[in-house]
Order: structure tokens, then C-alpha cells, then sequence
């Protein structure tokens, strides 16, 4: 008798996301651990049993999860640690994993390592388009990319990033885009939007520009600081309110000093009230010069923000320039400002964005996306069984 996973039609299938980690040292929480917070309650329950396990170990970030009422699991090893292999074939063992679910080049490796030895299906989710694949990973994905018989990608441009430098055959990838929980957004009032602005130093005629995300040093913060530097000269109230934190942050606040630009560029850090704060916004800034598709992108439009983004993989997607966004080059700070003048000064053009970013955002609920995954697996157990 064979100690193998199993699954009936009687009982849930167990799905186990393994990702790289939630945030770690360098933030509060990773996009993809936000995803995770909204996604593990909204599965069928009657259907699939869905475990969350980091291969990293236990971080700062993973205490959120723990109040949003996730208790993840661990392996607690690095990127390249055999001993990956070892915990995660007991952890699928004695769980009874039917399908592991990966985010991140160290987490798809092992996962299909370990799936290919319990033989138990794997599904390779990608989130990032990179410049290429890094070094160490290309002779893994080399090997494994071609034996990868599921894919899921949050953009098409991501999807194609798969193809040519993973090596995953291209009828195996899907495109899935996150969305967000439409239905959970809630517009602030007036009075509480003129409120916040206040507490944050912000008054009745400044010209608020923002950037949310994690703090990395391809989030293009430097190239939106040297924008509204210079925007400043012929708007004089403008400021750029910077929220969320990471390991770049010493970086910024060098850049802020040196230029000294206190005055007008704040780092917020990480705050839980985000939904509140980008709707105080006159124009969210989306400058990454790579990306996935970023979640704050779905927020921005679910609350009708006026966006001035890079194309950058499924930000040049979803948006179209002078419909739903102003749309400048990637890293091109000079251009980013150009776009951003007129989001701030002029009111009926800012108007517009917003309504037709608000109509766009309801392309995106995040309920099709835990849809879309509950299919896959189904479809994966359909294969098995035939």
C-alpha cells in the first residue's frame, strides 16, 4: 500500500501554495501575500482543502498573516538548500497534497522537484517579468521549464517572459489576472478624504502625487523623486506621498536629503489604511521598471484614481494612455512629469480618467481569479483520474 497522496470524490482536494516567502526583512507584506489574504478564505471549502507554506520560514510580514486568520506553514530553508527537498516531501506526505500550487523561482523548483518524485501535479504561477531569468535559475528552469505541464501567469507580457525564458511550453500557460475584492472597496467621503489630507500635512490647494508599494529599487521611486523635483517649479504645491517600506528605504531618504525635498516628498511607510490613502491622491503614480501586474493597479482603478504609469508589463495592458491612464516610458523621469502636469492642473481631464478608470476596474473582481484556479484544479484531477 502506497503512503502516495490521494484524493476522493468524497473529500476536498488539498491544494498547498508554496511561496517564497511573505514580506521578510525587507517589507511588511509581499503583493503576492496580500493575494494570498483575500484568496484561502474564498475557496470552496466543500471542494478544496488549501494550505499556505513559505519556504523561507517564519518573517515580520507573517504575523499579518496570522491575524487575517491564516496559520501558514514553514520550511524555513534557503533558495538552495537541499534540505527543501526533504521537508517538502514530508509536509505533501503528511498533509496529502494532490496539487502544489508555486510562486517564485526557489518555491517552483522544489515544487516540481518534489512532484516529480511523489508524482503529484504542479502549477507554476508567475508574477514578475525580470530582464531575463537569473543565473543560477537558468539551467533549473532549462531542464524543468519544458516539463511543466501547468502555468498560470498574471499577464499576457508575463506569459510570453514564461515562454521564451522559462521554457514552459506555450499551450501549458494561462493568463490570470489577481483583481481585487471589488465588493470589499469602500469610497471615503469628502469630509474624511479633506481629514486625512490634513493629518497628513496636506492642505485644501497642495497637488498630492503618489506611489504605493513595496520599496525596491526597480519600483522607480528615484525616477518619480526626480519628477516632481522639477514638476515643483511650475507647481509649486506639489507633493509625492510615498507608502509602503523595504530595503531600498536608507536609499530614498539619501535622495530626499541631499536634494533636501523634505518639504515635499514624504515617506509614509507602511500603512493599513492604503485604500483610504490613495483616494486622497490627485494622481497615483505607477513608475516600476519591471513589474507584474501590481495589485495597488486593481485598487487604483476600483476607486476611480487618475493614473500616470510606465507600460510596464500588465500596466501597458490594462491601461490605455488618455483613456484610462497618462502613459509615459519606462524609466524616463522627464516624461513622467510631462504626463503628471496636466493629471494635476487640469481638473476636467483628471475627471475623466477617473470615470473611466472607475468603469475599467470593473473588469478586474478577484473572485474571477480564485474562480479561474478552482477550474484549473478541477481540471488537473479530471486529468489524473482519466
Amino acid at each position: 500500500m502506497t503512503d502516495e497522496p490521494t484524493t476522493s470524490s468524497a473529500s476536498p482536494i488539498t491544494v498547498l501554495h508554496l511561496c517564497e516567502h511573505f514580506g521578510g526583512a525587507e517589507a511588511s507584506l509581499h503583493g503576492v501575500s496580500r493575494a494570498f489574504q483575500w484568496w484561502l478564505p474564498l475557496f470552496d471549502k466543500t471542494r478544496f482543502r488549501v494550505l499556505l507554506c513559505s519556504r523561507k520560514g517564519y518573517d515580520k510580514a507573517a504575523e499579518q498573516m496570522i491575524r487575517s486568520g491564516i496559520n501558514p506553514l514553514y520550511l524555513g530553508y534557503g533558495k538552495m538548500d537541499l534540505r527543501n527537498l526533504g521537508a517538502l516531501k514530508r509536509l505533501v506526505r503528511k498533509e496529502r497534497v494532490a496539487i502544489i500550487h508555486a510562486h517564485g523561482f526557489g518555491a517552483c523548483m522544489w515544487a516540481r522537484l518534489v512532484g516529480r518524485a511523489l508524482d503529484i501535479p504542479v502549477i507554476v504561477h508567475g508574477r514578475c517579468n525580470y530582464h531575463t531569468v537569473p543565473f543560477i535559475m537558468r539551467p533549473v528552469e532549462a531542464i524543468l521549464g519544458p516539463r511543466t505541464r501547468y502555468a498560470l501567469a498574471v499577464s499576457e507580457s508575463t506569459r510570453q517572459y514564461m515562454i521564451k525564458k522559462r521554457h514552459i511550453p506555450a499551450d501549458n500557460v494561462q493568463v490570470l489576472y489577481n483583481g481585487i475584492l471589488l465588493d470589499r472597496v469602500k469610497r471615503i467621503s469628502d469630509e474624511r478624504r479633506a481629514e486625512l489630507r490634513r493629518e497628513l500635512g496636506a492642505g485644501p490647494d497642495d497637488r498630492i502625487a503618489g506611489v504605493v508599494g513595496r520599496i525596491v529599487s526597480h519600483k522607480g521611486h528615484l525616477d518619480a523623486f526626480e519628477a516632481v523635483s522639477r514638476l515643483r517649479r511650475d507647481v509649486p504645491s506639489i507633493q509625492l506621498w510615498v507608502v509602503g517600506d523595504g530595503d531600498y528605504t536608507p536609499v530614498l531618504e539619501d535622495w530626499i536629503a541631499d536634494h533636501k525635498v523634505g518639504d515635499c516628498i514624504k515617506l509614509l511607510g507602511f500603512r493599513r489604511d492604503v485604500m483610504d490613502i490613495i483616494q486622497c491622491f490627485d494622481a497615483q503614480l505607477f513608475p516600476s521598471h519591471y513589474e507584474g501586474t501590481p495589485n495597488t493597479l486593481f485598487e487604483a482603478l476600483a476607486v476611480g484614481a487618475c493614473i500616470v504609469a510606465a507600460p510596464t508589463d500588465g500596466q501597458g495592458e490594462l491601461l490605455e494612455h488618455k483613456k484610462t491612464a497618462l502613459m509615459f516610458d519606462v524609466g524616463d523621469p522627464y516624461e513622467m512629469g510631462h504626463q503628471l502636469r496636466p493629471a494635476l492642473l487640469r481638473p476636467e481631464l483628471n475627471a475623466e480618467l477617473r470615470r473611466n478608470a472607475l468603469e475599467h476596474g470593473k473588469n478586474f473582481d478577484g473572485r474571477k481569479c480564485v474562480a479561474g484556479m478552482e477550474a484549473l484544479y478541477e481540471r488537473i484531477m479530471r486529468e489524473r483520474s482519466g
